[in-house]
């Protein structure tokens, strides 16, 4: 056979059949057969005799009566015959000279030259004729007989990415018209959710079993093993979502009965041991934000983790970890030549309103007069 991408798929070509004595062999096959290369000159060279050939409109068509004849001879298991040491290019459609004549084979290739004259029909499972490579509206219809609406006109070429719809998912993507029509090539998503769909089936009861082991009732259809899980926990009877492969490894349980978690109760006395008071519910974790006030009256963002570490979190507070001392701090501006109006701000960048030596009010940060600032704007010839 002259593959697919051998010949002009447009262009005129031939169905041929040829046989060998030495080898008493019979071979079907398709060629533009023209010119120096030409497949049967390429045949004769190697002792190949030419018993008949037929001209078609295009290579298409003569590619449609030589799979159709292939098609019934490797039913009959007739072929291939020949080896690829002793044939390296067309092996694969030899046959025996003594188990079927190249007349027998030639009406084969009469017989479906007349079939292949009929209109064409788009059959899923069947094996679409090559004439539809060149027809637009055919090659669409062989599209959505695959199960994709195409998006765009057909672009020409079978290997050329078509802009198409999955008529099942409705996902958009890009497959060639070749790789659906010769490869049955479905739609990727949907591949992807047939083949989760049936992995879920099959580990559904295990992880069933499983989580409910462990103490968990799940509430859901499992999907995947990383998937978070909606379940309720059968001690305390509140809902989390821990994942089929944490609890299968025993690296999961029930968050609010787990002994790294504290109880509302245990959390807020924590809290107020720390300094804060709690200004909302415990909001389960001791990793979540905690809306508190801080025992210096401000406000702040902190969490359970943060106070058992030291870390309070309140930035106005000379208890935060590595803070300035506000007396610490109003040395410095003493030092400056500045007297504080008001108590420190809590970071050196804040601005801290003060009275510079010379009686006029100025504001200053620590980081400035940390920078070298012992004069106000009055003092300075500049407005403050």
């Amino acid at each position: 056979m002259c593959a697919t991408y051998g010949i002009d798929l447009a262009g005129p070509a031939k169905v041929y059949v040829i046989t060998h004595r030495e080898w008493k062999a019979v071979k079907v096959g398709i060629g533009a057969c023209t010119g120096y290369t030409s497949r049967l000159l390429q045949h004769k060279r190697r002792g190949w005799e030419l018993y008949h050939a037929r001209d078609f409109p295009t290579g298409a068509a003569a590619y449609d009566v030589e799979q159709a004849v292939l098609d019934r001879l490797r039913g009959e298991k007739l072929c291939p015959f020949l080896t690829k040491d002793v044939m390296p290019n067309g092996w694969s459609e030899t046959c025996s000279a003594d188990r079927v004549t190249a007349g027998e084979v030639w009406a084969m290739v009469e017989e479906e030259s007349r079939r292949a004259a009929g209109v064409y029909v788009p059959r899923v499972g069947e094996r679409p004729r090559a004439a539809v490579l060149f027809d637009a509206e055919a090659a669409a219809e062989e599209m959505r007989a695959c199960g994709y609406e195409p998006l765009g006109p057909y672009p020409g070429r079978t290997n050329a990415t078509w802009p198409s719809r999955c008529i099942t998912c409705g996902h958009e993507g890009r497959p060639t018209f070749n790789a659906v029509r010769n490869g049955g090539q479905g739609c990727r998503i949907c591949r992807v959710r047939a083949a989760q769909a049936k992995r879920a089936a099959a580990t559904a009861p295990k992880a069933g079993e499983v989580m409910r082991a462990a103490g968990f009732e799940p509430l859901e259809s499992y999907r995947t093993s990383q998937t978070p899980w909606l379940c309720r926990c059968t001690t305390c009877g509140r809902e989390s979502t821990p994942t089929y492969s944490n609890v299968n490894s025993g690296r999961s349980r029930c968050r609010f009965c787990a002994s790294k978690l504290s109880n509302a109760e245990e959390a807020a006395g924590e809290m107020r041991a720390a300094g804060f008071e709690p200004l909302e519910p415990y909001p389960g974790r001791t990793t979540d934000r905690w809306r508190c006030r801080c025992r210096c009256g401000n406000e702040v963002m902190t969490r359970l983790s943060s106070a058992r570490s030291g870390t309070t979190g309140c930035k106005k507070c000379a208890r935060s970890g590595g803070r300035i001392d506000p007396a610490a701090a109003a040395g410095e501006v003493h030092a400056a030549g500045f007297e504080p109006l008001e108590s420190y701000p809590g970071k050196t960048t804040d601005r801290w309103r003060c009275r510079c030596r010379c009686g006029a009010d100025a504001t200053v940060t620590l980081t400035s007069i940390r920078g070298g600032r012992t004069r106000c704007g009055a003092c300075s010839g500049k407005s403050c």
